[in-house]
């Protein structure tokens, strides 16, 4: 098979695209035509290229000396009934999850609930509205005074990345939704990394839940896409749950992520992207620009 010699392509000047989008537009302002403001209301060009990166090596250098991480696959299960509860978790770790998100208010049944399962392979994790200290769990012990710091859900990214960066104090893991955009949750997650290492604070666990999308027509390719922009920006887990109600195939379509993507081990697989990289610094800026 012959090598594909990409030199082939003569590279396009931003001002040539420019010259050539405007005959396309019969005279009008590409600049104005095709500029858009996204959900964060970051203005959005129909064009990047290597001169809008020219003074973001801070995210480059910033990037390559973060260590790679295998993402993991979570599953939440509401604990009301103890044995029911359990049968939800056995089955979940047994389908390919990585760890177990527990939302229980009765401490009581946690015991039972977690019969059979070894802690020492997998992340259990709690989101309780009390205090569960004797339980000794990984992960999400309480919600207000343990040591996740749980962000609604936010429609607003710039918003959700002010209230991580700013109510972040002792915690090691981080609680968030991800937002529809595919870049701009790529992009967000990156911004956020990156703000959180300025703090010293690379190590917290960034947790995505994936929102059910509204479009049931297209829910599952939706709700896929937006699992991927989670992992690619950065998430170290997911849950991605499904308007049906089954749970197997909410396992199964993040198990397809991980074993046929290839993305399940890596640092930042969208760094360099001319795009990604102006919208993360657009977005830090903007962050930076609140937290004064």
């Amino acid at each position: 098979m012959k090598e594909l010699n990409l030199n082939i392509f003569p590279s396009v000047s931003k001002e040539k695209w420019k010259q050539l989008a405007e005959k396309q537009l019969k005279g009008a302002d590409p600049s104005a035509k095709l500029t858009w403001l996204n959900a964060a209301k970051i203005e959005i060009e129909a064009y990047y290229d290597k001169e809008d990166t020219a003074n973001l090596k801070y995210l480059h250098d910033f990037f390559s000396q973060i260590n790679s991480h295998k993402w993991k696959l979570y599953e939440e299960v509401q604990v009301l009934n103890a044995k029911q509860a359990n049968e939800k978790i056995l089955k979940a770790l047994m389908g390919g999850c990585d760890g177990i998100i527990l939302k229980v208010e009765d401490d009581q049944i946690l015991g039972p609930a977690l019969e059979g399962v070894d802690r020492t392979i997998c992340d259990i994790s709690l989101i309780s509205s009390k205090e569960v200290d004797s339980v000794g769990l990984n992960g999400f012990k309480n919600t207000v005074n343990g040591n996740c710091l749980y962000l609604g859900q936010k429609d607003d990214p710039i918003d959700q990345l002010v209230s991580s960066v700013s109510k972040i104090s002792n915690h090691s893991y981080l609680y968030r939704y991800a937002f529809k955009d595919f870049f701009l949750e790529i992009a967000s997650i990156r911004a956020l990394r990156f703000l959180l290492g300025t703090k010293g604070l690379s190590n917290i666990h960034i947790h995505t839940q994936i929102p059910i999308h509204e479009s049931t027509e297209h829910q599952w390719f939706l709700n896929t896409s937006s699992a991927i922009a989670s992992i690619l920006g950065g998430s170290h887990s997911i849950d991605l749950p499904t308007a049906m109600g089954d749970s197997r195939i909410s396992r199964n379509v993040g198990n397809l992520i991980r074993e046929e993507s290839g993305i399940n081990e890596y640092s930042d697989q969208c760094g360099g992207s001319f795009y990604i990289e102006a919208l993360t610094d657009k977005i830090v800026n903007e962050v930076n620009t609140k937290l004064k």
